[in-house]
């Protein structure tokens, strides 16, 4: 029968490296995939999951898509999902499969590959195979350079407007508490007065100031988040052992006060950075080692810089503190989260968000491994640049946003590729 009823699939595939944590790039795509896919195919106007429950493998979902006029509907069915390195799928309605498979090269960069293969079917599709093949190809390069682009623009503005929005809704639940203890203490204040009561005034006094200084504490640190989030970013060439040796000295009266022991071993290694920003970075890190130091003892860091390759070190700040459960290793960038006393261990629990938030607006990896009683390392992922690129980039630089293009329609949903 000459064949002719043989099936011969058409197939296409491409990478891109996306500067994002594998973990963030497979959040985006595979766990908040009913959520975000239509962002990264427009073209797909409605979708909706069959099944029940979380995205999984064997969930089927249904898609319509428009595109040049020409309304299609088409079922699918997830294939593969292995967090964080593969999600998969297959036609139900049309014959195709493809894949989303990411594998880890930093703790701030992640491999995309985006394959795609078409099963030929019809015998009409036989004479214009080269120019199915050449828009598959053309399209799956699409896919991943946009999806690329909303990945490390979605994982630059991690702190959005929303989230802002949110923040200070929390921040105002937690402002609230000191102002109803100094609603509280002035009643008895005024109480105190009119008894002639000494002891009780200075008692009221103290608990009011105190209050007062924790609610001043707390703006400060919101204007500095806020900043973080929303300000623009003058970023210069700095060097970044001096960097590192400048936020100490502004440290020297709680590092004096504490008598904390701390080790440099970072070699002169320019970077791009905003000063303010990295300075505010390290003195948050730096400090929080400080304050969750293990009772009766003097706090340990050690502060190391080593080459990942060529233009990327890995910053690691370790202390031998009283640590924390490994399962809280995100939760600590949130604001206001707090996993110790917070009579032993005073503060917001906002100073590690904020160094989130400026790693972030940098481009840089940042993570934490802790274990109870064994202490906290911090890693930052950072750019380096070369005498070329010191020579080249004198002038201060200021950070914009890019915008995101639309990606072709036909590798995601085939049957718009045949009917166009």
């Amino acid at each position: 029968m000459l064949g002719l009823a043989t099936a011969k699939p058409i197939s296409a595939t491409a990478q891109t490296l996306v500067r994002c944590p594998i973990e963030s790039v497979f959040d985006f795509v595979g766990h908040d995939f009913f959520q975000n896919y239509t962002r990264w195919c427009p073209q797909v106007i409605e979708l909706e999951p069959l099944s029940d429950g979380p995205v999984r493998a064997g969930l089927t979902a249904r898609q319509i898509t428009l595109d040049r006029g020409i309304r299609s509907e088409s079922t699918f069915e997830i294939t593969a999902f292995d967090p964080p390195k593969l999600l998969g799928f297959r036609g139900l309605s049309e014959t195709f499969t493809s894949f989303y498979e990411f594998e880890e090269q930093t703790a701030a960069s992640t491999q995309m590959v985006f394959s795609f293969e078409l099963e030929e079917r019809k015998l009409f599709m036989r004479p214009f195979e080269r120019l199915i093949r050449t828009a598959l190809q053309e399209g799956a390069q699409l896919t991943v350079e946009n999806l690329k682009q909303l990945l490390e623009n979605h994982h630059a503005s991690a702190s959005s407007p929303e989230r802002l929005a949110q923040f200070f809704y929390v921040a105002s639940l937690d402002l609230q508490v000191p102002l109803r203890k100094i609603e509280a203490f002035s009643e008895l204040l005024e109480n105190a007065i009119a008894s002639s009561n000494k002891a009780d005034i200075a008692y009221a006094r103290h608990a009011m100031q105190s209050c007062a200084l924790s609610a001043r504490k707390l703006v400060d640190d919101l204007l500095t988040y806020s900043s973080s989030i929303l300000a623009g970013s003058q970023l210069e060439i700095l060097d970044l052992r001096e960097e590192i040796e400048s936020t100490l000295d502004d440290l020297s009266e709680s590092i004096i006060e504490t008598k904390a022991e701390i080790n440099v071993e970072v070699a002169a290694t320019r970077i791009m950075a905003d000063r303010s920003q990295f300075a505010c970075l390290t003195r948050n890190i730096v400090s929080n080692a400080i304050k969750y130091r293990k009772q009766g003892r003097a706090p340990k860091i050690d502060i190391t810089a080593a080459a990942v390759d060529e233009k990327t070190i890995r910053l690691a700040i370790v202390d031998y503190g009283v640590g924390f459960k490994e399962e809280f290793a995100q939760a600590i960038f949130e604001p206001f989260k707090r996993f110790h006393n917070e009579t032993e261990y005073p503060g917001a629990g906002i100073e590690l968000a904020i160094c989130k938030s400026i790693a972030d607006r940098h481009g840089w990896g940042i993570s934490v491994k802790s274990q109870p009683g064994q202490g906290t390392s911090f890693y930052l992922i950072i750019k380096t640049l070369s005498e070329i690129d010191t020579q080249t980039r004198r002038e201060p630089l200021h950070c914009s946003s890019s915008s995101v293009t639309h990606v072709l329609s036909c590798t995601s949903a085939p049957h718009n590729c045949l009917n166009s």
